[in-house]
């Protein structure tokens, strides 16, 4: 029946993106669910792009200027394009492994204080990989069988490095695909589901069960590129998904994350250029093709950003992917 169909392909989780985030350049990810798709119970394979163009200069939580706080260069621009792929391996209902291989295409541009020059970063490398197991600690025998989950995980320094610059320069380490670190990730998810009727119809009627979770995932950076350390991560996220019809479903996420400031290691950059707080509304669409394969799109919308000094940050961030469950 519908209702049950709709169950089991909504069970929600949260995972990390396997891109890294922030620094005063822009060089970010999306802070959100795409795991909510998943079919526990099912291994699958998702593709998904993610597009942020980060042009929006800002201190604190006011819009700025390039250039309005003094420093070395200028941040102008980071536009971000990331693909991540995705493979999930159920080993049982109560446990799974997963390996996401993210690509990393991305243009930065910055003005060197000093001589004026505008230089430009354009370059296309594979990002770091990220390996995550994900445990069922717990589940009611009570309707609708709410769970507690355990996320761990560990990305790995696998990422491309030392990209050059349209004068032959270094790219930032910021802004780099890989970060040439070992990060831990760890997340606690609690997933559960309401009855509500809606269009669909079935043995129980129009009474469908709409899935909902709410999640809290931790990252802890370790050092990489010239002993640059990224600042540690705090994501809280909580979402929902609503059909409109047996091939079309609404999705709704609110993504919260904190990032600390980083540290430079041996590097030039200032590190009250990094770290933030910023709050997201992420409303989507999924439509079902049929044979376990699905197709989804979000539109995410910052409703609070709050960066320490100047950094750059997006207007809004775009996400689109296939999934193919098997």
């Amino acid at each position: 029946m519908k209702a049950c169909a709709l169950g089991s392909m909504m069970l929600a989780a949260v995972l990390f993106a396997a891109v890294d985030a922030d620094a005063s350049c822009g060089s970010s990810s999306c802070p959100i669910d795409l795991q909510s798709l998943l079919d526990l119970g099912r291994s699958s394979l998702d593709l998904s792009f993610q597009y942020i163009d980060q042009n929006q200069p800002r201190i604190g939580t006011r819009k700025a200027h390039v250039g309005e706080i003094a420093s070395e260069h200028d941040e102008i621009r980071t536009l971000n394009r990331l693909t991540n792929l995705q493979f999930q391996f159920a080993v049982s209902p109560r446990f799974q492994l997963a390996l996401t291989a993210p690509l990393v295409s991305r243009v930065h541009e910055h003005r060197d204080t000093e001589s004026q020059e505008i230089e430009r970063w354009d370059f296309r490398g594979f990002g770091d990989a990220v390996v995550q197991a994900r445990t069922r600690l717990f589940i009611s025998e009570a309707s609708p069988h709410p769970s507690l989950w355990l996320t761990t995980g560990v990305k790995l320094p696998t990422g491309a490095r030392h990209e050059a610059s349209n004068n032959s320069e270094d790219a930032e380490v910021t802004i780099e695909p890989g970060t040439g670190s070992t990060d831990l990730l760890l997340g606690l998810t609690w997933q559960s589901g309401v009855l509500r009727n809606t269009a669909l119809g079935g043995p129980m009627g129009h009474s469908t069960l709409i899935p909902w979770f709410v999640a809290a995932s931790v990252r802890a950076n370790g050092r990489g590129t010239n002993e640059y350390r990224r600042g540690h991560e705090l994501q809280l996220n909580t979402g929902t998904e609503y059909p409109l019809s047996s091939r079309l479903h609404l999705l709704g996420q609110l993504n919260a994350r904190m990032l600390a400031k980083d540290d430079p290691g041996h590097t030039l950059e200032d590190r009250d250029l990094t770290g933030g707080r910023f709050i997201y509304a992420s409303p989507g669409i999924r439509a079902l093709l049929g044979h376990g394969a699905s197709a989804y799109a979000f539109v995410q919308i910052p409703l609070y950003q709050h960066v320490n000094e100047l950094q750059l940050t997006s207007k809004v961030n775009y996400v689109i992917g296939f999934r193919r469950q098997f």
